[in-house]
């Protein structure tokens, strides 16, 4: 069986399975020394056992801890008690165990398989290697040390080595299903997710209590439809070991995902009580403090990780929040310029970067990390504004005006999955000389876009699509040129494909405004909901959520979900100020509306939306109506187009003249 997707077997890989199918008569297996353990240190031995057969190797560390104790010259004590420190992470207290046991007089060949294991936690792959691949291996091991060289050759980007590894592995030892969660990751790590699926489904369906297939079913959910499908399986593995740190770590992580701050606090706390240097659980303590506003804290809490976790983009990304929160521009600055080179699409992380450069007085550096942004359609309205406010104090102010135009009227065009780089015609004949290959076809599909080339476009993405029914970035480029050509049957099957391979937020949205643009309000609605109820703290799709609730009028639900948005976002988005303008005047609670209208305007003074509900919104008052007018005719000055608009002013007009009326009578 042929683990990866279209794996090739080279010359190294052919040497590796070799290599692991050798196994030389008379080498030791069997475990023996000086002592045979004497009567404490076998009743403590025994206990450790009864811990590990219930999946309970903490317990049972501290029972082979005593046996140790008792008989420091046993043997399989030492042993035991490195497989339990593997099966914690702990790569280096195993690899002392080890020594111990050979120093006692234990064959090294016996536990090179457990060697291999112990160096791989250590990231020390090439020693893991070296001992994987020797040819005095038990055949009872080799199994073993073929799984552990799958992930060691992993650790070394090499992914033929890997799938040699892995197939060997599945011959000696197919019904391990620690093997099949592993063959799992390696399989979603090559982008076959419903091979990992499988993979996954196969460990659990060999051990339904196996705690590691069960977390990883659960990541696979979560990156598949959203953070609320992981928990039913990361809740049921815990019912088996409620002390599991990866499992907990996990956990954690998603909750706090899920905007459930309070309940991953506790999970936190409960980590590092099992694990007091544990990095990830004082990250996401440090994550709520920042959120908080509490950045003294969090800068706290973010020394205690001890810098281990310093080059995952989501801590630099909390760092530089820290540094930014406490005015520290420069040094916001450097954490999100790592950031950003790291993930130079990560919108967040570009806004953030170009507000620390203006904020330190970069201007021209602030534009030019934005440049790429805004000179493209679905630019981020903040971004906009930012790069506005950076061209002014250039003193570019004709270009300033029309980037403040841009975010002010919220006309940002269709973000799509195209943006073309290179030449088309460059694209083209590379896409000719590599017809199949996904990473050269689709700039060439998006160059087609671009060129407004649309049947073209369409040809070449059903290709691409039909090729690689199992991608969803194929499924979501069909999608985005049939819907530009208006064949919304075409996109929505499309979206369909992609949804069941994975629900993410591009697909969501798509689908919303796919299925919106048919009239299919109900199936929008239902789409939305679905994706909510296993993401429901993003915000994205609350935004489409509250402006729903708005279009049916349902004022309280939409002031509940725009004010949880207000909370999470703070008081500089004007779209979801508007809306509470609108939801408060819609509930008759004019003194709120007005308020939220102010900051709304105070945000994007120049915004036709903002002047239009702002404006309604003083129409309820009396002494305010003067004014509300006022707005309407700038919301009508600036949109003359806009029928809404013209309504609403031609109904203030008429209550004017019917007040009028009523103070002369």
């Amino acid at each position: 069986m042929v683990i990866g997707h279209k794996l090739r077997f080279y010359s190294k890989s052919l040497i590796l399975t070799a290599a692991l199918a050798v196994g030389l008569v008379g080498v030791p297996t069997a475990i023996h020394g000086a002592s045979e353990g004497n009567e404490d240190a076998r009743e403590a031995f025994g206990k450790a056992e009864q811990f590990r057969a219930k999946r309970d190797i903490r317990s049972a560390r501290i029972e082979l801890m005593n046996a140790i104790k008792a008989d420091p010259e046993w043997i399989d004590a030492r042993v035991a008690q490195a497989e339990v420190l593997l099966g914690l992470g702990d790569g280096i207290g195993a690899e002392a165990e080890l020594d111990r046991a050979v120093k006692l007089g234990l064959e090294p060949a016996a536990v090179r398989h457990l060697y291999g294991h112990a160096y791989s936690l250590q990231g020390n792959a090439q020693k893991a290697r070296d001992q994987l691949l020797t040819n005095d291996i038990p055949r009872k091991n080799q199994g073993y040390a073929a799984r552990i060289m799958g992930k060691v050759a992993l650790q070394m980007d090499d992914e033929q080595l890997a799938g040699a590894a892995y197939n060997r592995a599945m011959e000696l030892d197919g019904k391990n299903p620690d093997l099949w969660v592993d063959i799992a990751r390696f399989r979603a790590r090559s982008g076959d997710q419903a091979g990992a699926t499988n993979a996954v489904d196969e460990a659990v369906k060999l051990d339904p209590a196996n705690i590691r297939a069960l977390q990883y079913r659960g990541e696979l959910l979560r990156f598949q439809f959203g953070l609320g499908a992981a928990l039913p399986w990361f809740e049921r593995a815990l019912d088996i070991d409620p002390n599991d740190v990866s499992l907990l770590t996990e956990y954690a992580a998603t909750l706090g995902d899920m905007g459930r701050m309070t309940d991953m606090l506790v999970v936190a706390r409960k980590i590092i009580a099992l694990d007091g240097t544990n990095p990830r659980a004082f990250f996401m303590q440090a994550v709520l403090a920042a959120r908080a506003g509490k950045f003294g804290l969090a800068r706290r809490l973010m020394q205690q990780t001890g810098g281990e976790i310093d080059n995952v983009p989501a801590v630099m990304l909390v760092q530089g929040i820290i540094e930014h929160g406490e005015g520290n521009h420069n040094a916001a600055v450097d954490k999100f310029r790592r950031l950003v080179s790291m993930q130079p699409n990560n919108r967040q992380a570009q806004n953030l970067l170009a507000r620390s450069l203006y904020l330190a007085g970069s201007a021209v550096d602030a534009v030019e990390v934005l440049k790429a942004q805004v000179n493209r359609s679905g630019a981020d309205p903040y971004a906009l504004w930012l790069a506005g406010r950076a061209l002014e104090a250039m003193d570019e102010r004709g270009q300033a005006t029309g980037l403040l135009n841009r975010a002010a009227i919220h006309d940002l065009g269709k973000e799509s999955a195209f943006v073309a780089v290179v030449p088309l015609n460059v694209l083209r004949a590379e896409a000719q000389r590599n017809a199949n290959d996904a990473r050269v076809v689709v700039p060439y599909i998006r160059a087609l876009y671009i060129a407004g080339d649309y049947n073209a476009a369409f040809a070449e993405a059903k290709r691409l699509q039909q090729s690689n029914p199992g991608a969803s970035a194929a499924h979501i480029l069909v999608a985005d040129v049939a819907a530009t050509m208006g064949n919304y049957d075409e996109a929505i099957d499309a979206l369909q494909k992609a949804r069941s391979i994975r629900f993410s937020e591009p697909v969501m949205l798509r689908l919303v405004e796919v299925f919106r643009a048919t009239g299919a309000m109900q199936q929008s609605g239902e789409a939305l909901a679905q994706y909510l109820n296993y993401n429901p703290s993003n915000i994205a799709g609350l935004r489409w959520m509250a402006y729903a609730h708005l279009e049916t009028e349902s004022w309280t639900v939409a002031a509940h979900i725009l004010e949880n948005l207000r909370k999470r976002i703070g008081d500089n988005d004007a779209l979801i100020l508007a809306g509470l303008t609108q939801a408060y005047t819609g509930l008759g609670l004019t003194e709120k509306a007005i308020a939220a209208g102010r900051d709304a305007y105070r945000v994007q003074p120049s915004s036709p939306v903002v002047s239009h509900l702002y404006g309604l919104a003083l129409m309820e008052d009396d002494a305010r109506k003067k004014d509300g007018i006022s707005l309407l005719k700038k919301a009508v000055a600036i949109m003359p187009e806009n029928r809404v608009y013209r309504k609403s002013l031609r109904r203030a007009y008429a209550a004017r003249r019917a007040d009028r009326r009523k103070v002369k009578s």
